[in-house]
């Protein structure tokens, strides 16, 4: 593929991909093509190096994603973390490998920990539902309170719980965007 040829289908994919800042992209790979023809490649050669266009405006378009995934002023947006995620394990097929087994334990970690916190709120309202009759077969007021402390003391383990692996999972996949992130970095600039 020639100069003007790669640099076209660049455009064409930017614009498409609605990326801000085109010309200043484009001037970046205008300078790759100086440098390797400095060095004596051809510009067959040099294109070949860059990558797909395609590949190269999707990359950029993930970017302006975790831009707006990473800005504080509005909700975390799960839906688009984890598109995020996905594209990034596109782009960067060895990254696939290579998380896909830490990846799956600490999945299986955090769902585990979810399905605890979410057992013992299913705990205290069992004991709850359970309590009247429990009651009224010993007519002790002993059993009322043990059985009222018991639900409560399970429902705030369950909020508790709960609430700490709201966080953990959110920390989990900013950390994940992080990494992929930086390997996103490291494919654009080769």
């Amino acid at each position: 593929m020639t100069k003007q040829d790669y640099l076209t289908a660049l455009r064409t994919e930017l614009e498409k991909n609605k990326i801000p800042n085109v010309q200043e992209i484009l001037s970046d790979y205008e300078e790759h093509f100086a440098h390797g023809l400095n060095k004596g490649k051809t510009e067959a050669v040099i294109s070949e190096g860059l990558g797909n266009p395609v590949t190269i405006a999707k990359a950029f378009e993930t970017e302006k994603m975790i831009a707006s995934l990473q800005s504080p002023e509005n909700p975390f947006p799960w839906g688009l973390a984890f598109n995020v995620i996905g594209r990034l394990l596109v782009l960067a097929p060895f990254n696939f490998i290579v998380l896909f087994i830490p990846g799956a334990i600490l999945g299986s970690l955090v769902f585990a920990g979810w399905t605890v916190a979410l057992t013992l709120g299913g705990a205290s309202l069992a004991i709850l539902s359970g309590l009247p009759k429990i009651a009224l077969a010993s007519f002790s007021a002993w059993i009322w309170l043990a059985g009222i402390s018991t639900s409560f003391g399970l429902l705030g383990l369950a909020a508790l719980g709960c609430l700490c692996m709201f966080f953990l999972t959110k920390f989990l996949l900013l950390g994940l965007i992080s990494y992929l992130q930086w390997n996103l970095k490291f494919i654009l600039q080769r």
